[in-house]
């Protein structure tokens, strides 16, 4: 019998998502949704253990009912004979004093609140000693929280629960709550997997050809910097001191994704509509760039609203040229104020020293159509 674990991170349940609009009360109804299939996922999969490694809600004073749910699915995971654990995050920090872990009593097997690894969970799964340790940051008492992780015992599992940042670019700053560590360095603590939250895209870390940890990603896409399906992982050993299998497992739901739609030549706000739409089908949350040059100043919002019935929530970035636009070129033929306006921005594109004063132009020139016709 093999041992497996579900490891998830950064559920942020009660995010305000203002970045969604009009949408952002859908989407926060999505994210408590899609924390219920990670529960339902966690079932199916028969796992032993559920890994929730920080940011469960994104404030340690979640409204009620975002605490209501996660009792409610706790409890169904415990009345699976599924163990959770649980670290903190650093938007649900126990540095609050009235943080969520410190004033309600979830049904966790274990919530880790201490601020070094040296007091891991012990169980035995088919027969296989399994340690889990975790670790809640804690500036007063937490020195090098990193040291502190040890594999206590040469047999079974040992598995590392931690909200931590690695540090990918020399260039991010990285402050200590955030318990910076070197890909390099994983490997070095001997665990048997490093299950980490704090990074919303999935990455998995090797040494050589074996799995040390992962970053599971976000549950649900929160901006367009977390495209893409989102996963929860299935960690999965056949036998102690084998390399762990990482599978991931798509959450399902509404994906953010990017896309560039060209709408050069197109003459009015419907053909603009049906370009996005024949290039974005409903069934995600689409940011859309539109490129090229049209022959119509675009008006974001009314195509965006136009939209809105079939794909519920899409953005749209102006990024066209009106170069070659036969509105443009009306407009500086004339022989009154308006044409000198328009004259002179013109000039100012077509001269500027760079792209951000050329894009500046550009941006004055669809204003001043908008405005002046």
């Amino acid at each position: 019998m093999s041992v497996r674990v579900l490891h998830v991170a950064d559920v942020h349940l009660g995010a305000p998502l203002a970045n969604f609009g009009a949408y952002a009360g859908r989407r926060r109804q999505e994210l408590a949704e899609a924390f219920c299939r990670v529960a339902a996922i966690a079932i199916a999969e028969r796992v032993h253990a559920v890994l929730i490694a920080g940011d469960l809600f994104d404030t340690w004073r979640p409204d009620p009912a975002d605490v209501d749910l996660v009792r409610r699915e706790l409890g169904r995971l415990r009345e699976a004979g599924i163990k959770t654990f649980a670290v903190p995050g650093t938007h649900d920090s126990l540095a609050y004093v009235d943080c969520v872990y410190r004033t309600q009593a979830l049904p966790f097997h274990r919530f880790f609140d201490g601020p070094t690894f040296a007091d891991p969970s012990r169980l035995e799964i088919a027969g296989v000693p399994v340690v889990i340790y975790g670790i809640a940051y804690d500036r007063d008492r937490t020195v090098d929280g990193w040291a502190s992780l040890g594999r206590e015992r040469e047999d079974g599992i040992h598995i590392a629960l931690v909200h931590a940042a690695c540090r990918s670019n020399p260039g991010w700053r990285i402050d200590p709550d955030d318990l910076p560590f070197a890909e390099s360095e994983l490997a070095a603590r001997r665990m048997d997997y490093v299950a980490l939250g704090h990074y919303h895209n999935l990455r998995i870390f090797r040494a050589g050809p074996r799995v040390v940890g992962a970053y599971s990603g976000s549950v649900l896409g929160r901006d367009w910097s977390e495209p893409g399906p989102r996963n929860v992982l299935v960690v999965e050993w056949v036998a102690a001191g084998d390399p762990p299998t990482v599978r991931p497992v798509p959450i399902g739901g509404r994906d953010v994704e990017s896309r560039s739609v060209d709408v050069s030549g197109l003459t009015d706000p419907e053909a603009i509509a049906v370009a996005v739409s024949a290039a974005c089908p409903p069934g995600m949350i689409w940011q859309v760039m539109l490129t090229g040059e049209p022959e119509i100043v675009i008006r974001p919002a009314a195509i965006e609203a136009a939209l809105e019935p079939t794909h519920g929530h899409l953005r749209l970035i102006d990024e066209t040229m009106l170069a070659a636009s036969h509105r443009v070129t009306e407009r500086c033929e004339e022989e009154t104020v308006r044409g000198e306006f328009f004259r002179r921005l013109v000039a100012a594109r077509e001269t500027a020293a760079g792209d951000r004063d050329r894009a500046v132009a550009e941006r004055a020139i669809k204003l001043g159509l908008r405005v002046f016709g």
